[in-house]
């Protein structure tokens, strides 16, 4: 592969609300679109896209067995090679155990590429053929060569995952499988419907050739949860942008990276069935509504959206007060009188 011929580009913060418009009309916000600087045809493959980093993220598969991705590394790991042999710390490594080394420091650097959003992707609009183009940020060894991975590899490694789960409760008779599915719904969600289900969004969009979208949703009524699960994948693909507007001492970044670890360590939680979810991060915890939830993350991408769109025509000053004023409506309504039952946001409109 030669990574120089590469073009990669971030996704678009329009990714999600296409999903919506093209699955859930009724819920789209049309001005929001309208915005977008996207063709159609390109706008489908960020779609697919971020479907498929949703599934990624829920299956943990970048985690468990990052290798599985079949990634390209080649310059990197000749130039990473280079930089651990320049140590003198790691001087007499041998040849072995070199490689070995440099291997564990791939791996960790596909796990927090995907934690944490580091990567764009690469495509063709008329073949579909999209690459994620991943960027680990190192201290111990700097260098700007990516890692590489195919859709194909991430759709196949993900496949792989949701049938073994698969053939796990096809094992079961058909009341054991009932009783599972009453009795942890929870487990069951995380485990295989939601993956399953952005699964079918990601194929529909990244596929080569025209899909129906027939089948794509399980019953219609999916929608609270697509919206969740979008959102926060959204927010862990774009939370530089939440430190870089609001600050690190922010209750919106301060919730912004409590979703965001916990989605990284995989202690996200879904709970009442389905209806509450619950966060865990070191020393914080916070168990609501994923009603209330899903508002909070709406509530601060939409007003991120607004900062980023607004930035260069306005002046440093204004646009501080603007994100100061925002975080005075968050803290209102999300701090100071801790609202959890906020009808539903964004409601069907009339």
């Amino acid at each position: 592969m030669d990574i120089t011929k590469l073009k990669p580009e971030k996704l678009s913060s329009c990714a999600k609300e296409k999903i919506i418009k093209d699955f859930f009309p009724s819920f789209a916000d049309e001005e929001f679109l309208g915005m977008q600087d996207l063709d159609d045809r390109s706008a489908t493959i960020h779609a697919g896209a971020l479907c498929l980093y949703a599934t990624t993220l829920i299956t943990k598969i970048h985690e468990t067995n990052p290798m599985d991705l079949e990634p390209y590394c080649t310059e990197r790991v000749q130039k990473l090679k280079e930089l651990v042999k320049n140590k003198p710390k790691y001087a007499n490594l041998s040849e072995d155990q070199l490689n070995s080394f440099v291997d564990e420091l791939i791996i960790k650097d596909i796990r927090n590429c995907f934690a944490h959003g580091n990567f764009e992707i690469s495509y063709d609009i008329y073949t579909k053929k999209t690459n994620f183009v991943l960027y680990p940020r190192r201290q111990d060894f700097e260098t700007e060569e990516p890692i590489v991975i195919s859709k194909n590899s991430l759709i196949n490694a993900n496949k792989k995952f949701l049938q073994q789960q698969g053939q796990r409760l096809s094992l079961y008779s058909p009341q054991r499988l009932k009783n599972e599915v009453s009795n942890n719904l929870n487990s069951v969600l995380q485990s295989i419907m939601l993956p399953s289900q952005m699964m079918k969004f990601a194929e529909y969009y990244l596929s080569s050739k025209p899909q129906s979208k027939t089948g794509v949703l399980f019953n219609g009524k999916e929608f609270p949860l697509v919206q969740y699960v979008l959102l926060a994948t959204k927010i862990t693909y774009e939370q530089d942008d939440y430190y870089n507007i609001f600050g690190k001492d922010s209750n919106i970044f301060d919730t912004i990276s409590l979703v965001r670890n916990s989605i990284a360590h995989n202690s996200l939680e879904f709970g009442s069935l389905a209806k509450q979810v619950s966060y865990t991060d070191r020393q914080r915890s916070l168990t609501e509504p994923i009603q209330a939830s899903a508002t909070k993350l709406f509530i601060v991408d939409s007003q991120k959206e607004i900062i980023k769109r607004i930035q260069e025509k306005n002046s440093p000053e204004s646009i501080k007060a603007l994100s100061e004023k925002f975080k005075e409506i968050f803290n209102f309504f999300f701090v100071e009188n801790n609202i959890e039952d906020i009808a539903n946001v964004p409601t069907e409109k009339e």
